[in-house]
């Protein structure tokens, strides 16, 4: 399964294209989201978000139900995470953006899953870097402004007591067979990588199990993390817990156009720590651009904005649709040349991280009151 899609929660293929999201959706057992989700998102949540509506996030499994459930009286909670391989970027935290609004929205608590084990046995990652990372990236995504009384931090390896002694009970229902299958392992895999997806189920059930009653979850990801939840929902039902829902995103492509935004590769996205200066040079250096090769063409013709890596990193920072669409047609026209769609594009980061980092102080200060503790949910 992993090598026909080119998809595993670590390593996607730089030749997997835009068209092939729909495809791998469905064959993954996904439903698209459609006008009459859209629909019922609006009536509950009184908007639609851009990155629904712009497709970003495009497909999802039971999320009409956990809604009509919501609508019954019914609340849920919210789950994603974070694998701290090293600096966040402008991708990974598209995710976490429209987890903050559905948080908002819902007003639900969240569980922030921060995958240091699975790094460690994953990557070549020494315990130093991964603690450092993993304080860094913290830092990074509270900053988007969660609310310290509804979101709590799972680090793996500040709870795995919690977290085996749950795991344990995922792990004794899934076959080494199956993970091969699922995830493209091989025999010469170490034996961490079989029992990792076990970890990552737990966050689906932990508050039910907390509880000691079904507590529906919600899974926000993208869709190279769909494997492990689809196990998941094999398996939970097996315990006594449902199934979580889920809302799946497309990549964030990189800036050179092909393949997803790297923590390897700095030179694929734009990071969090990244100057203006730098950022700069990345978006004139790097960027894929939909413009033309000269001015003449460009203003004659117009660009292609679809795959432009400036139009679209402004389409998901800027919230007014409106000003979005204006931008569109006036690059699309030629009336914006490619140069001046990344200096829009420039600002509008630079404007992002500003307003990050002004957050950052009172975060540090402040971050035991998001630290996952059991007793928080009783």
């Amino acid at each position: 399964m992993a090598d026909e899609h080119e998809i595993t929660p670590w390593d996607v293929s730089d030749t997997f294209q835009e068209a092939q999201y729909e495809k791998v959706a469905r064959e993954f057992g996904a439903k698209i989201i459609d006008e009459q989700l859209k629909n019922e998102i609006k009536d509950l949540a009184g908007e639609v978000h851009r990155f629904i509506q712009y497709g970003i996030f495009f497909a999802h499994r039971d999320l009409d139900q956990l809604l009509d459930g919501y609508r019954k009286g019914r609340k849920f909670y919210l789950y994603t995470g974070r694998g701290p391989s090293g600096k966040i970027h402008l991708g990974h935290l598209i995710p976490f953006m429209f987890t903050k609004w559905l948080q908002d929205r819902f007003d639900v608590d969240l569980i922030i899953q921060i995958t240091d084990d699975e790094k460690y046995i994953f990557r070549d990652t020494s315990q130093a870097d991964l603690e450092k990372y993993t304080r860094s990236n913290i830092l990074d995504i509270l900053s988007l402004g969660f609310k310290p009384e509804k979101t709590h931090v799972m680090v793996d390896s500040r709870n795995s007591d919690l977290l085996y002694n749950y795991g344990i009970k995922v792990a004794k229902h899934i076959t080494a067979s199956t993970v091969k299958s699922v995830f493209g392992l091989k025999d010469s895999d170490n034996i961490g990588k079989f029992f990792f997806t076990s970890i990552q189920s737990v966050p689906a059930f932990i508050v039910s199990a907390i509880t000691g009653h079904n507590v529906p979850c919600l899974i926000p990801y993208a869709i190279d993390q769909d494997p492990h939840f689809k196990i998941s929902r094999d398996i939970l039902p097996k315990l006594g817990y449902e199934k979580p829902a889920s809302i799946i995103s497309k990549f964030i492509p990189s800036l050179k156009g092909s393949g997803k935004m790297s923590s390897s590769d700095e030179t694929s996205g734009i990071y969090l720590d990244d100057d203006g200066k730098t950022i700069k040079r990345k978006l004139m250096k790097y960027a894929f651009s939909g413009g033309r090769d000269t001015m003449e063409e460009q203003r004659r013709l117009g660009a292609n904005p679809d795959v432009d890596f400036a139009f679209n990193t402004y389409r998901m920072l800027e919230p007014d649709m409106g000003k979005v669409s204006k931008i569109y047609e006036e690059y699309r026209s030629g009336q914006i040349l490619s140069g001046e769609m990344k200096m829009i594009a420039y600002e509008k980061i630079t404007g992002f991280f500003e307003t990050l980092n002004s957050r950052r102080d009172s975060v540090m200060k402040n971050m035991n009151d998001y630290m996952f503790n059991p007793e928080r949910f009783l």
